[in-house]
């Protein structure tokens, strides 16, 4: 398995461009995927740069419906016509930030596509035995306070965002378990407790984790950064950091866990 950032806050080639947003490109044996695709078109110029052919795509998971993930939607469909799509059934509504007194709209610009290719998914969904998109979480550990500003709107009224739009994948191949996260609202503690209740040997786990608010730039508390730090620096797991996540926020955590824990650019590749 090969793992490729395409899109992130960071480059680590300064011919790959970097953005606020999310976009990693997977292969494996069976499938050649992709993970997000930030907040324009920059993916496809970016995995141009990197020799990658994103037509041959045939799996697109889209993380939840923020903008930073999943506005290049219809520049994918355009420019790939094959690949399935899988995405939550809650993804395509309005869906908010609360800056100061202002709600700014970090959602989808666009309606949902009525296009065959677009797969609408549940709490569970298992689409062969190589790949596994789960929501269904039961704890509500070390949450971000930065949650608390993310509105969904329903019926008129701005409420809480409780992230049913949002959505994870499992990928096993061999003896690997990896996990992708996007942003991790819902806790990546409670994400990454979860994928073990799917899959017996989680071995890398990829995404933000929801610790920097990049309107406010403001982190998180610097306790609860530490003491996730140190849940997951319990497990033999392989962690990659990214987007949402935030530098310094990084840093703490890496003061904790070592080598255990790695800054995925844009550009980066691992392989399994």
């Amino acid at each position: 398995m090969k793992i490729t950032m395409i899109v992130e806050n960071t480059t680590s080639n300064p011919k790959i461009k970097p953005e606020h947003g999310l976009s990693a490109y997977i292969e494996t044996e069976k499938h050649k995927i992709l993970f997000d695709i930030g907040s324009d078109d920059l993916f496809l110029r970016n995995a141009q740069e990197l020799g990658i052919d994103l037509r041959e795509v045939d799996t697109l998971v889209i993380s939840h419906g923020h903008y930073d993930h999943a506005k290049g939607l219809l520049d994918f469909m355009s420019f790939n016509k094959n690949a399935k799509i899988y995405i939550r059934k809650t993804a395509f509504e309005p869906h908010f930030i609360k800056v100061f007194l202002v709600k700014v709209n970090i959602g989808l610009s666009f309606d949902q596509p009525t296009d065959p290719r677009i797969v609408l998914t549940d709490d569970v969904h298992r689409i062969d035995d190589e790949l596994l998109l789960f929501s269904d979480l039961s704890g509500s550990q070390l949450l971000s306070e930065s949650r608390k500003k993310l509105l969904k709107k329903e019926m008129n009224r701005y409420v809480q965002d409780d992230f049913s739009h949002e959505q994870n994948l499992l990928i096993t191949e061999k003896e690997h378990s990896v996990l992708l996260a996007g942003c991790a609202h819902n806790g990546i503690y409670n994400i990454f407790n979860a994928a073990h209740s799917h899959c017996e040997n989680l071995s890398v786990c990829i995404g933000g984790f929801h610790l920097f608010n990049p309107p406010t730039h403001k982190y998180e508390s610097k306790e609860l950064i530490e003491t996730l730090a140190q849940r997951l620096n319990d497990s033999s797991v392989q962690f990659y950091t990214c987007h949402c996540t935030g530098k310094k926020a990084y840093e703490i955590i890496k003061k904790t866990m070592g080598e255990k824990i790695s800054y995925m650019s844009a550009g980066m590749s691992m392989e399994l």
